[in-house]
């Protein structure tokens, strides 16, 4: 309890409180990954005050992350140093061939484009829309930082699947540098779209968020589309937290993957086939870290177990 915590711990997590409160005050919700993971490393180092807790420790929990920000930052670079091409008619035609058809003959985007988007008018629902986009910067990384310090073992298994995720579409973004939806319609593969994801943040009352997003859009990797961190993301946090959620929070995590695929799609910012890789890849990690935990906890056990020689 925060009122057995010693007194230097106290004033540790006021200061990083007030900072932290001074900061969305002034600036809004940080919604950039790098400070982001700041004021998450400054509050393990606050919460870890009075424990037997190292500093030294924390930044060496917390640097596959930074090296997770760092590699996507130079993913495109990397992509051109290697020479490998981009893909922009190939995963529209693929697109085209498996949902077109359900679609009037046309990619899902301009589909849902044309027949919900209205230039001069914000829908309330596209408020969830920009919301529910927007999460992906927030809520991977609000759990990653409320285990840390509640739950390290929880922690380790959750770090472990958004590593490993990351990493992996990580890879294929160097591999295989993907194009999205808008970018296909601005080389006249399709009708125009229009990025207008985060448009619906002028309902919340919040446009300046909107305008931080839609500035990182421009400076971020444009051609990192497969598959979609976002709907892989949104799997991973589902499937992780599935087997101990109780019904009703169930429906809300099937419900948190098809609006946000719904969100990518509507705004021209990911196929549905970028979505559904994403989610090929979360259920493989899935599986993956559920096999391996299994394992070390058997062979843990079978330690424990070992009879001690005289």
């Amino acid at each position: 309890m925060a009122l057995d915590w010693p007194q230097e711990r106290k004033v540790a997590v006021a200061v990083w409180a007030a900072i932290f409160a001074m900061y969305v005050g002034k600036r809004g919700i940080p919604f950039d990954r790098a400070t982001q993971l700041l004021f998450i490393i400054a509050a393990a180092v606050a919460f870890s005050v009075g424990t037997s807790q190292k500093t030294w420790r924390i930044f060496a929990d917390w640097l596959p992350f930074f090296a997770l920000l760092y590699g996507y930052d130079y993913s495109r670079g990397a992509a051109d140093t290697f020479g490998f091409p981009v893909r922009v008619k190939e995963i529209y035609d693929i697109e085209l061939s498996w949902f077109g058809r359900f679609f009037d003959g046309q990619i899902p985007s301009v589909y849902l484009q044309h027949h919900l988007y209205q230039p001069h008018h914000i829908a309330w629902w596209e408020a969830g829309v920009a919301l529910m986009y927007c999460s992906h910067f927030v809520v991977p990384w609000a759990i990653v930082g409320t285990l840390y310090v509640r739950n390290r073992e929880r922690w380790a298994m959750f770090a472990r699947r958004i590593l490993t995720m990351s990493f992996a579409a990580l890879a294929t973004y160097i591999l295989v540098p993907a194009a999205p939806p808008w970018y296909a319609a601005k080389h006249g593969l399709c009708d125009p779209l229009v990025r207008i994801v985060t448009r619906g943040w002028g309902i919340v009352g919040l446009p300046v968020a909107g305008q931080i997003i839609s500035l990182g859009q421009g400076v971020v990797n444009q051609v990192a589309a497969l598959p979609s961190l976002h709907a892989g993301m949104t799997v991973t946090i589902s499937l992780f937290f599935w087997p101990k959620a109780r019904p009703w929070l169930r429906v809300f995590f099937v419900f948190y993957v098809c609006f946000m695929v719904f969100s990518l799609v509507y705004g021209g910012e990911h196929y549905i086939f970028d979505a559904v890789l994403g989610a090929v890849y979360a259920v493989i990690v899935e599986a993956g870290c559920r096999l391996w935990e299994r394992r070390k906890r058997a062979k843990d056990i079978a330690i424990e177990n070992e009879p001690v020689s005289a």
